[in-house]
């Protein structure tokens, strides 16, 4: 199957990569003023030049295959020799009684610069998104636990929706409409709680715990949660980290807080202590012995044995 190029009329392009000798998807999606998908009045042309600028396929709409509302495709065959660099592919389209003519951008590359595996009923390249393949019951426990981690993070939020021209947008009544601006998203906090269960269960004593289990979803949630809130600092403290600087305007110069230090110093914090609980908290859930090794009390049943190997430090005389 050709890799894919997801194009937009209003939304940024996708960059992908196309290989000599195979085949591309490209692809485009239109959408009208109000951000709905739509039809254009025909079938859209499509121009390839490669990255000389060099015309190789003049416009045409033949070929061009409308795969859904406002989205369609064009499947180009990259010639062996074809040069390496970036092509553009231009569409062409009348929408809404305007013409509309976007450029996009895609990389053609050489099969060896390609790294995929050579096995399996499938070929996977290196950089594809892994989709990760939870049970209903995991589910149910990522979920709890997102309900403790996002009030602690508190990375919910709203703001103002923009047009395309940058220009608040307004319901009938004249308020503003808001929408989701999040510091986090669903999907990053469940990879965080993902590393925070993986780091529990890899530490001594080591364990093999799901977030099916109910003891994560209960008794270790709040282990869990605070690990993931760590990771979160950190990943959060390197970017803000990048935004500390001083602005300067007419003379008048303008120092920001400087959040980077603030999260990296509330992280580090925070790192000690929790990897020090994990420590204790898997130190008391540790497996009991199942023998004492090379010793055996043949004589006797005595309970009193049994308890020696912890009570003692595993010596038993």
């Amino acid at each position: 199957m050709p890799p894919e190029i997801i194009r937009g009329y209003i939304m940024a392009n996708q960059r992908n990569t196309a290989v000599q000798g195979q085949q591309v998807a490209l692809k485009v999606q239109f959408f009208n003023a109000d951000g709905e998908k739509t039809d254009p009045s025909d079938t859209p042309k499509i121009q390839i030049l490669d990255s000389n600028n060099d015309e190789i396929l003049a416009s045409t709409s033949n070929g061009v295959s409308k795969l859904d509302t406002g989205l369609y495709q064009y499947t180009y065959l990259v010639p062996v020799g074809a040069d390496l660099g970036d092509w553009t592919d231009v569409w062409s389209a009348k929408l809404q009684d305007a013409e509309l003519e976007v450029s996009f951008l895609f990389s053609v590359v050489t099969p060896d610069s390609i790294l995929e595996a050579t096995t399996g009923p499938g070929k996977i390249k290196i950089g594809d998104d892994v989709v990760f393949n939870f049970s209903d019951d995991e589910i149910y426990g990522i979920n709890v636990c997102l309900k403790l981690l996002k009030p602690r993070l508190r990375s919910s939020g709203k703001k103002p929706k923009r047009d395309e021209f940058g220009a608040f947008v307004y319901d009938g009544y004249g308020e503003l409409i808001l929408e989701d601006c999040n510091v986090f998203d669903d999907e990053l906090l469940a990879v965080f709680l993902c590393q925070s269960l993986s780091e529990f269960n890899s530490t001594p004593f080591f364990t093999g715990y799901t977030f099916a289990d109910p003891l994560v979803q209960n008794l270790f949630s709040a282990i869990i949660v605070e690990g993931a809130y760590v990771f979160a600092l950190a990943s959060q403290a390197i970017v803000e980290k990048g935004r500390d600087f001083t602005i300067s305007d007419g003379g008048i110069n303008y120092q920001p807080p400087q959040l980077g230090e603030f999260l990296q110093g509330h992280y580090s914090t925070w790192l000690s202590s929790y990897r020090e609980r994990v420590k204790f908290i898997k130190n008391n859930i540790r497996p009991g012995p199942r023998s004492f090794g090379t010793y055996s009390n043949i004589t006797s049943n005595a309970p009193a044995f049994t308890r020696l190997r912890h009570l003692r430090g595993r010596r038993i005389i």
